[in-house]
């Protein structure tokens, strides 16, 4: 006698590909290694590259926009150098390399180079050899600056000045810095930087409230443009309190919010940023976040703010980064989940 097995009701539509996400990410907006049209678009701004504690006296790998470099702290006044990685003579990569003053020597033949990839020396050729003067090595420019390792990988000619906003040097305002990285595409992470309603579930309604209770909340949003990119008003009611949020977007990949643990309670006027934030790609499916985190008396009534949390690989609100189980990730997911479980570079939606 046959058994019988209900087969379950339903409309399922799995094998039908033109009502699931699209499998082909844009690459003009997702590819940024040397002349795409994403990567030559970011390589005319300034980026923070690493945290400057990271750079000891040894040479620190680094790969940013699809390129292997070189960061070093040359050892005579102490100025940040960042080269290709690979010696412009026998391709030996320069993280082996020996850091001496005004540069960077290969262990291999000795040829030393300036932070600027001038030859300076190449003592395993003759005395009279000119090949020194036929070659450099791939270096760009580099700022440090509270914390960061800041370069600009574009042509020369295109150079901007290094941008310094009011947000960075405010009297009583703690910056800490961070970096985080992901195993996926930037635009992943540049999405949910500049989403405002994911804040009301992923943070807040899906689980628990990961920052405060007010944020369950539906806001009204509304998109204004700027000299330099825009914000969104983000306006909630809280009993008796209209609260008013708002978040910046400068071009390419700059985002600034408020506060993360605010009690919106009682009138308060001209809050300032609890975050800055550059999503720099690495590679097209590799990204690294780095913030620096705002520290101010006010901040941060409940005493949920943890500086010592904030740092490489770490910061102290939740779910930025692979720092839990996975099974805790899945029962109570945060931003990092969000991002990476679309997979190392997904695209936006077929219809939307």
């Amino acid at each position: 006698m046959a058994l019988h097995i209900d087969i379950p009701a339903g409309n399922f539509r799995g094998h039908d590909k033109q009502d699931v996400w699209s499998a082909t990410p844009d690459p003009e907006l997702s590819e940024v290694g040397p002349g795409t049209a994403c990567g030559e678009y970011l390589r005319r701004f300034w980026m923070p590259v690493a945290m400057t504690d990271q750079i000891t006296d040894l040479p620190y790998r680094i790969r940013i926009l699809s390129e292997d470099l070189v960061l070093f702290r040359e050892t005579g006044e102490g100025k940040l150098g960042l080269t290709h990685m690979h010696c412009a003579h026998r391709n030996m990569s320069l993280e082996f390399g020996i850091v001496e003053p005004g540069g960077i020597r290969c262990s291999y033949h000795g040829w030393k180079y300036a932070l600027d990839g001038t030859v300076l020396e190449t003592p395993c050729e003759p005395p009279a050899s000119q090949v020194k003067k036929k070659t450099c090595l791939g270096a760009y420019p580099v700022v440090e600056y509270k914390g960061l390792a800041f370069a600009y990988l574009g042509p020369k000619d295109t150079m901007p000045a290094f941008p310094i906003m009011d947000t960075f040097s405010e009297e009583g305002d703690e910056m800490l810095p961070s970096l985080i990285k992901s195993p996926c595409n930037w635009l992943q992470v540049m999405e949910n930087a500049w989403d405002p309603f994911h804040v009301v579930y992923l943070h807040t309604l899906a689980v628990r409230t990961q920052f405060i209770e007010a944020f369950s909340k539906m806001p009204m949003i509304e998109f204004h443009e700027a000299t330099y990119g825009e914000f969104y008003t983000n306006v909630r009611r809280v009993k008796d309190i209209v609260w008013l949020r708002i978040h910046d977007h400068m071009m390419p990949s700059f985002t600034q919010n408020g506060a993360h643990f605010p009690i919106p309670d009682k009138q308060r006027y001209f809050g300032r940023c609890g975050l800055s934030r550059w999503v720099v790609p690495i590679d097209d499916t590799h990204t690294q976040v780095v913030t620096w985190r705002h520290f101010r008396d006010g901040d941060d009534p409940q005493g949920l703010t943890d500086k010592s949390q904030v740092g490489f690989g770490t910061t102290d609100f939740y779910g930025q980064g692979p720092d839990r189980d996975y099974e805790t990730r899945q029962r109570d997911p945060g931003d990092f989940d969000a991002w990476v479980s679309q997979g190392p570079k997904t695209s936006i939606p077929a219809r939307i």
